[in-house]
């Protein structure tokens, strides 16, 4: 959806042309860390019964289930510490 006219493009290109690259950086880490949060909340709404392991295999999937094949979710998993593909994890990756 893109719902901003050109002109109001144009502007906000121009505003933050004007960020220094560390500034942009900052801002985009910023919103990375704010849409995460939001996430964590989103899924802990739908089941508060979800341990830190489940939420971090949960915010992973809603992050980069579609960047990797089941097989390298799979391998990614293994390998980050206490992250855990439970079956809700595995049933939204159609395992």
């Amino acid at each position: 959806m893109n719902d901003t006219t050109p002109d109001i493009q144009k502007r906000m290109a121009a505003m933050l042309a004007e960020f220094s690259p560390t500034e942009r950086l900052r801002m985009a880490s910023s919103m990375f860390d704010t849409g995460r949060a939001l996430v964590r909340i989103g899924l802990l709404k739908q089941n508060e019964s979800l341990n830190e392991g489940q939420i971090r295999a949960q915010v992973f999937l809603r992050f980069y289930a579609e960047d990797f094949t089941v097989a390298e979710i799979k391998e990614i998993a293994s390998r980050i510490p206490n992250m855990i593909l439970d079956y809700e994890s595995q049933a939204a990756l159609s395992l």
